[in-house]
């Protein structure tokens, strides 16, 4: 792969680097406020299972949508482990099938809005694979591993509802040396 290629690539990353971590910076500050006890409810320190579904840009599609399943243990009021979760992502214009295993972290913010409502920003880091699932021609390669990496905010409802974007990164090529970037608006709940 050409120098330039990957250069290309790494200053596109740092762009939405950016506004990941703006998002975060605005978690922190609305969290300053933390030692308030403003929380009402407790924290529930017991496993939880998480359901989103996504939908928005692709990699290098027109659109594409997932569904992600995740294990999540609160570690107290403003943390959030994701123990694991298993993602499942694909195009709507071609039979390329990406499934992910991750592990994150999700940050909250004191709540707000009458008590209803935070903020939280999420990071994940994990294993990727992306598979085609009817023949092509010319014949490629069946499948392509590699690292994933997950960042997102958003806001959680009620302690079970979530609304967010998330911004998924994944060196699981088919073609090598195209490595994907895809963007989601994402709805999930908490059972």
């Amino acid at each position: 792969m050409p120098f330039e290629t990957i250069n290309n690539y790494i200053i596109d990353l740092m762009k939405h680097l950016k506004l990941i971590l703006s998002l975060c910076v605005l978690s922190v500050c609305l969290s300053a406020n933390a030692q308030n006890g403003d929380f009402k409810m407790p924290f529930d320190p017991r496993f939880h299972f998480i359901l989103e579904t996504k939908v928005g840009s692709y990699h290098y599609s027109r659109g594409g949508f997932g569904v992600n399943l995740v294990l999540e243990k609160e570690m107290n009021k403003y943390l959030a482990w994701d123990v694991f979760s298993v993602d499942f992502s694909a195009p709507w214009n071609c039979d390329l099938v990406n499934i992910g295993i991750k592990t994150g972290l999700r940050g909250f913010s004191p709540r707000f809005w009458e008590d209803q409502m935070r903020v939280y920003t999420s990071l994940a880091l994990g294993y990727d694979c992306g598979i085609i699932t009817t023949p092509i021609l010319p014949p490629v390669e069946r499948a392509g591993h590699g690292f994933a990496l997950s960042c997102g905010a958003g806001f959680q409802f009620r302690e079970k509802f979530f609304v967010g974007y998330d911004l998924e990164y994944s060196t699981a090529s088919i073609d090598k040396g195209r490595f994907g970037i895809a963007h989601y608006a994402k709805i999930g709940y908490k059972f």
